[in-house]
């Protein structure tokens, strides 16, 4: 059996908790409490804390407490548990995948792909059977657009992951390879000789995507520079015949616990320039762009060849994505 997050609340507790049915329909109406999914809820304060990926994961293990069966949680549902990133909205049904006999796509609270179990990797997963790491990667790329579908293959084979990468790019070609001639296998093909396990977040995978079709040379990843104090940097991006570097980087950097450990945003930012000028001092041009700039991707083009690195291609035309 899976243990449930401790914010989860079941139906069953809340009067024990002080919910009868009356209190309970009066806390959902004021926003005391949230919906998770039928007959489980959480205070609202702690779940609107938690990041996407992580109310999509208590959304799976509060849909599995109220199946009889016992379905293997796939797709977007094993990418949560797997903590592995996507591009986007989190979808609001759960993911599973199910034997071809079985019938039916969807219901409340259940998106069902009844596509068979033979051949699908499958593990246990704090009680749950859910798709391998490599299995959900290559189940995405192949229903997903190409630059999703780098983003999650990227997460899965982050090498920075404790205390170890989920999985590795051998292991997701394998499966690429056996979803030869089904639907979306030249897409997951093409994502998987293109992931790589040196991007640091969703924003650095979509970033090297976009510099890719947008013309512009290969960059090496995670490049590090020496620091006059004797520490070093990496860079996400690095053109070295340009002497160019290129980073992606949210205003969220600066609001994130993970990365103030103690200190306050002023610090983080001029630490952060502090950082910035140092390597600067041994380049010729150093590029920064928002997320938010890569679409439309015209953004990044002209600010990119406006910075003097060359693209073998024109500028796209439009406001429409690559």
């Amino acid at each position: 059996m899976h243990t449930d997050p401790d914010f989860l609340i079941r139906r069953r507790d809340l009067e024990f908790l002080g919910y009868p049915d009356v209190g309970l329909r009066r806390a959902l109406r004021r926003g005391e409490l949230v919906r998770v999914a039928a007959g489980t809820y959480a205070d609202a304060s702690s779940w609107q804390e938690l990041e996407p990926i992580e109310r999509h994961k208590a959304r799976v293990f509060a849909t599995a407490g109220r199946l009889r069966s016992t379905p293997v949680f796939s797709h977007f549902a094993a990418a949560a548990l797997w903590d592995i990133r996507i591009l986007g909205q989190w979808p609001t049904l759960v993911d599973v995948t199910m034997e071809r006999a079985t019938g039916g796509r969807s219901d409340g609270a259940l998106r069902r792909h009844c596509t068979g179990l033979d051949n699908v990797d499958v593990v246990e997963f704090d009680g749950l059977f859910v798709t391998s790491p490599e299995q959900t990667a290559v189940d995405l790329a192949r229903i997903l657009p190409f630059p999703d579908a780098v983003v999650v293959m990227d997460s899965a084979l982050w090498r920075r992951r404790k205390p170890h990468p989920l999985t590795s790019q051998d292991d997701i070609l394998r499966l690429v390879d056996a979803a030869a001639g089904r639907k979306g296998f030249r897409g997951a093909r093409a994502a998987s000789r293109f992931a790589t396990s040196l991007s640091d977040s969703p924003e650095e995978s979509h970033s090297r995507v976009h510099i890719m079709l947008l013309g512009f040379p290969s960059p090496l990843l995670q490049h590090c520079f020496d620091l006059a104090h004797g520490g070093r940097a990496e860079v996400d991006f690095y053109w070295e015949e340009f002497k160019h570097v290129g980073e992606c980087d949210g205003r969220g950097k600066y609001r994130d616990p993970k990365i103030l450990q103690g200190r306050s945003s002023d610090e983080v930012f001029f630490a952060e320039k502090g950082r910035e000028n140092e390597i600067r001092s041994q380049v010729r041009q150093f590029s920064r762009w928002e997320p938010r700039e890569l679409y439309p991707p015209q953004q990044l083009y002209d600010r990119l060849v406006r910075d003097g690195l060359p693209s073998s291609r024109p500028r796209p035309r439009g406001n429409r994505s690559l």
